[in-house]
């Protein structure tokens, strides 16, 4: 693989895993969730719609981590 190859997997993967990593962060928290008997919308029950998201965006973090680790390893050669 070339350089510039390597650079995109870099950067394409950090970014990719960021957003991942933000996505996963606010369906954590639950900002537009509100609760009848309780204050903090994290305390409130997530629904099974939100958790689906919430696992799909750490599976693609971790695969997006992969890849920026894959861009290095080839960077180095």
């Amino acid at each position: 693989m070339t350089t510039r190859t390597a650079f995109a997997l870099i950067i394409g993967g950090a970014a990719v895993a960021v957003l991942g990593v933000v996505v996963s962060f606010v369906y954590l928290l639950q900002p537009w969730r509100t609760c009848s008997d309780d204050t903090s919308p994290a305390a409130c029950p997530m629904l099974p719609e939100d958790a689906t998201v919430l696992a799909v965006a750490l599976v693609v973090t971790v695969l997006a981590a992969a890849v920026a680790v894959v861009g290095l390893v080839l960077r180095k050669r």
